[in-house]
């Protein structure tokens, strides 16, 4: 298991993991299409959503059924899934950078494929659904090794 830092530790013992109940496909579509409706990303019909334009290609991460209904849009397009999205339930600070690249190398170290996405307030990792059991039982294990006791740094240890 990769070592974690103390503040990584410190960070996981409020942690907690939420699998969000829908699947969820990956849609490589090519930058040259038509608009995409607003309403495809209304959080009233949507928990999670992801839309990445690159140069060359658009990446979205959206849910199985949204999908379903808008790919007749699109003459072209590649999919993966279905996926699952684990997102952690942990107020992020600048203390909490790299934990979730440890997370990450945890998964790769057990031949679970990964994908993190990240926003300004929280972290998920996106997994094939047939990997979710024992992805989250690797990282109930990892969060559980964080919440070992962590000997604060302003108390000097006992000799």
């Amino acid at each position: 298991m990769p070592e974690l830092s103390a503040d990584q530790k410190q960070l996981l013992t409020n942690a907690s993991l939420i699998v969000f109940p829908e699947d969820y496909f990956i849609v490589y579509l090519p930058v040259k299409i038509k608009t995409i409706p607003g309403e495809w990303f209304r959080p009233a019909t949507t928990r999670f959503a992801v839309f990445i334009q690159e140069p060359k290609m658009i990446t979205m991460v959206i849910p199985r059924r949204k999908w379903l209904r808008m790919q007749s849009m699109f003459e072209r397009y590649e999919v993966e899934g279905p996926m699952k999205v684990i997102s952690f339930d942990v107020k992020l600070s600048l203390v909490s950078s790299g934990y979730l690249s440890t997370i990450g190398s945890l998964l790769t170290d057990s031949d679970i494929r990964s994908i993190p996405i990240s926003s300004f307030r929280k972290d998920h990792i996106i997994v094939p659904k047939a990997d979710l059991p024992r992805a989250i039982r690797i990282l109930r294990n990892f969060i559980a090794g964080g919440k070992k006791k962590v000997p604060s740094a302003s108390k000097k240890p006992l000799k």
